[in-house]
């Protein structure tokens, strides 16, 4: 048998598929280091706010990040259509490494003599205030889940975006696990070396940002992508534009505003499970440290268990995609809210160690499979010159219901006064969203004859689809 020929047709596609794979690498090495900054955060924060007496906004600073990411996610879209992905992430971790390095000041007050030895004044502030420059960075970290797009194409995204967000094992080991090794690391200031790690993570993101091939920007660029939508298929092509009119098929195919896009696709349900998503699993993580130490766990028990819920919300990523490909968006994401629940059951059974570590663990996985789809299925249903008001829309209203619980957190737990209570008011709120994701599935479905990632449905479940999202939001 003649062995295969080599054709200059199958070099182009072989580096294509390379040149794919190394982008989304280092994708999912930016989303790694963005995201695991954040979880540095999270403990070294509530940690050094506990020990100074302020428990109650012991999750405020992530809070700040989460809230101020928000107007920063609607802004970021039209940097970067104007000067590209490279320049704005790299700009984000700039300010990134400003809030960080502000931060590290804030222990070091006592050591290096600008406050009394016994005042956690300045140290607070330092701290809270420290980490609204991060917000940018936070907003940048995000919109990957929608840079991926340019290196894929639209029946891999889903894999693609899985893969982006496996990254975050490298947030795992590099996140909290090394944070209980730098908390300590300069001495006399408890915590300086967390926000030092925070710093070079930011260095870190910077440098796979500059290595990316990230597509030039949109007002330098001849190519238009053109999005069909005739409520039954939504289908992505690329093509070059010659002028005005581009046609396709014969008909004339202009840029849908932004109110067009929300009437006619699924983007307002898609922002509504992300925002739920993110938040049912914000919550559970944010205050898993109050009830281990309640029950007399160490900060390094706290730090493991924390660990062990980063490798369930990305190690996923393997097969999720896999899994959103075989059986559809929104079958999935109803089994990853279902597992919610099955998570929250686990911290009912005793205050025992391991029922923390399998409970956490098991909310994030559900949260890998209930906001993977959703954030994939955004980047198929605009154009890339639509992708600017379409992310901006999504990750601005979802950045801003995660800010603001994570603010009011630890005061809501508090109100409350009891975990068995706070984590029975998620498992409904799990509930609640899996019966809508289940819904959403049975109305395409019967629409479609069993193709649940058509659009269309039939009025009364979109009626109640929208009256859920709206009371939801």
């Amino acid at each position: 048998m003649a062995p295969p020929t080599w054709t200059s047709s199958t070099a182009t596609t072989t580096r294509s598929r390379s040149n794919m794979i190394k982008n989304v690498l280092l994708l999912a090495g930016m989303w790694g280091m963005g995201l695991g900054a954040a979880f540095v955060q999270l403990p070294a924060t509530q940690n050094l706010l506990i020990d100074a007496g302020y428990a109650s906004i012991s999750t405020a600073p992530l809070g700040i990040i989460m809230l101020g990411s928000a107007p920063c996610a609607v802004v970021i879209p039209k940097i970067i259509s104007r000067y590209g992905e490279k320049k704005t992430f790299i700009a984000g971790s700039f300010f990134g490494i400003v809030g960080a390095i502000m931060q590290m000041i804030g222990p070091l007050t006592t050591t290096i003599g600008l406050a009394a030895e016994n005042d956690v004044t300045p140290q607070v502030v330092l701290v809270v205030i420290g980490a609204l420059p991060q917000a940018f960075m936070y907003a940048s970290t995000n919109n990957l889940r929608f840079s991926v797009s340019q290196f894929s194409t639209p029946e891999f995204l889903p894999k693609a975006t899985a893969l982006v967000l496996l990254g975050g094992v490298l947030s795992a080991l590099l996140g909290p696990l090394l944070s209980a090794v730098t908390r300590s690391m300069i001495p006399g200031a408890l915590y300086a070396g967390n926000f030092f790690q925070i710093a070079l993570m930011y260095v870190v993101f910077a440098t796979l940002a500059f290595f990316a091939d990230f597509k030039q920007p949109m007002a330098d660029s001849d190519d238009v992508r053109i999005v069909v939508d005739d409520l039954s298929l939504v289908e992505r092509q690329e093509i070059t534009a010659a002028g005005e009119g581009t046609r396709i098929d014969g008909n004339a195919t202009t840029e849908r505003t932004l109110w067009e896009i929300i009437k006619g696709t699924d983007l307002p349900l898609l922002t509504t499970f992300q925002c739920l998503s993110y938040n049912i699993m914000a919550m559970y993580m944010g205050q898993l440290k109050l009830p281990m130490a309640a029950s007399g766990y160490s900060v390094d028990s706290y730090t493991y268990a924390l660990t062990a819920h980063m490798l369930g919300m990305f190690l996923p990523g393997l097969f999720s995609g896999q899994v959103i490909n075989r059986f559809g968006t929104w079958s999935t994401t109803a089994v990853g809210f279902l597992l919610f629940p099955v998570g929250g059951s686990m911290f009912l059974i005793n205050d025992s160690l391991a029922m923390f570590v399998l409970g956490i663990t098991i909310v994030g996985i559900g949260w890998n499979f209930s906001f993977v789809g959703p954030s994939a299925e955004v980047s198929k249903i605009c154009s890339r010159a639509e992708q600017s008001k379409v992310v901006g829309f999504n990750d601005g209203i979802m950045l801003l219901t995660v800010g603001i619980f994570f603010m009011t957190a630890s005061k809501i737990y508090i109100a409350v006064g009891s975990w068995n209570v706070f984590n029975y008011i998620l498992i409904g709120f799990s509930v609640f969203s899996a019966l809508l994701s289940l819904l959403r599935w049975l109305c395409k479905w019967r629409a479609s004859d069993g193709d649940d990632n058509s659009f269309s449905g039939d009025s009364l479940a979109q009626s109640l689809l929208t009256a859920g999202s709206i009371c939801t939001l």
